[in-house]
């Protein structure tokens, strides 16, 4: 196996990556999601998460520690919904009116995915998309929910991996995706890359 970088800091996307029996190192980029979208302006979705995908790879890609044989891979997850970006809560409050804005409603939960290969000098760049139907979500329930923390980092303020899935009626695509990393479209890609002989 190639050694395998992680430009992420997430704990969502570590997991996955550990539970299927990846191997990995993490160079977290530390990249203002925020304000790179409001630069951009690019207005599809999908588009806008692989571009944000590319630049967390390319801020991983002049770390020190590299010997350029690495495959770097970066993830950007986006939550859209009524072609609104449901970013993650600044606050409580705004936790409470992403949840409630959700209610009831279908959205689609969008990754870009950047692998960069240093060795073969190739750039590969997807996206996966899951439509994910919610619940009705009352204000009371909304507020529990808050006070447990766990929506205050995530895009769309909630976490289908844990308390949050009570919110969710189904989803239509990759579970994981919605979590934040489509592993095994991932996995096939990196397979490839593996058993390349270029």
């Amino acid at each position: 196996m190639r050694k395998i970088i992680l430009a992420s800091g997430s704990p969502r996307r570590k997991k996955i990556l550990k539970d299927a029996g990846i191997r990995f190192r993490v160079i977290n980029t530390n990249l203002n999601e925020n304000l790179l979208i409001k630069k951009l302006k690019v207005l599809d979705s999908k588009k806008l998460v692989k571009i944000l995908s590319l630049l967390k790879c390319m801020g991983a890609c002049h770390h020190m520690y590299l010997h350029g044989d690495e495959i770097i891979t970066g993830f950007d997850t986006m939550v859209v919904c009524k072609n609104k970006i449901i970013g993650k809560p600044k606050n409580k409050k705004d936790a409470l009116n992403k949840l409630l804005f959700l209610s009831k409603k279908k959205h689609l939960v969008i990754t870009g995915m950047c692998i960069i290969d240093l060795k073969n000098k190739l750039v590969i760049l997807d996206s996966c998309t899951t439509q994910v139907h919610m619940n009705n979500i009352s204000k009371k329930e909304a507020l529990e929910y808050i006070e447990t923390k766990e929506p205050l980092d995530k895009a769309g303020a909630y976490a289908i991996q844990g308390k949050g899935k009570k919110f969710i009626k189904r989803i239509d695509g990759d579970y994981f995706n919605v979590v934040g990393l489509p592993v095994n479209q991932f996995i096939r890609i990196i397979s490839k890359l593996n058993h390349s002989t270029t």
